[in-house]
């Protein structure tokens, strides 16, 4: 695609420090970069905020772009590049199974189980894991009995990384929902 001549001279214009031909630009290509970014985010005040982070990169680096060149592919170059420097930014960081789950899950334990609580719990895991068969029970000692990595038994038991991690969640909920019945049972009980 040719740029039209008009937007070589805005162009020009612009790396040249005119503020107004710059505006013109934005003008011309703002509905463009803010669309790419609606369509990819589920927010468009935070779409929005990019699309002027955008202006403001091109803005600085105005002065390394090609007049000859179209403007509006570059302009959605830099759109993607911060669009996956905010998503890297503000990924949400995933919990699993490591240092991060025991912290939680020690917090979460000395809050809700006093002391008094320690041998009921106790009780009702010894219980819950006596019920599961052999190969879930043998996989949750491995991890967090003998503290092997989700890798190591992946590689170990020749599974796919995200397929075990799922079946650790999956029995994880198990044991919670058995444990939590059980407690309710003894602390019901006369």
């Amino acid at each position: 695609m040719i740029p039209d001549l008009d937007e070589k001279r805005w162009v020009r214009a612009a790396q040249q420090g005119d503020a107004e031909a710059f505006g013109v630009l934005v003008g011309r290509h703002h509905r463009g970069v803010r669309a790419c970014l609606v369509a990819r985010m589920h927010d468009a005040h935070e779409a929005e905020d990019l699309a002027q982070e955008v202006f403001v990169t091109a803005y600085r680096k105005l002065a390394e772009f090609d007049p000859e060149r179209p403007l509006a592919p570059w302009l959605r170059s830099i759109t993607l590049n911060i669009l996956r420097n905010h998503w890297r930014k503000f990924r949400a960081q995933a919990v699993g199974g490591s240092t991060e789950l025991a912290t939680l899950l020690d917090r979460q334990i000395a809050a809700e189980c006093g002391p008094a609580r320690e041998p009921l719990l106790h009780a009702a895991l010894r219980d819950c894991l006596e019920r599961m068969d052999g190969p879930a029970r043998e996989l949750l000692h491995r991890r967090y009995g003998e503290e092997e990595s989700v890798r190591e038994l992946s590689d170990r038991l020749q599974r796919g990384y995200s397929a075990l991690t799922m079946q650790l969640h999956r029995l994880r909920e198990i044991l919670s929902e058995c444990i939590g019945r059980k407690l309710r049972n003894l602390e019901s009980a006369p």
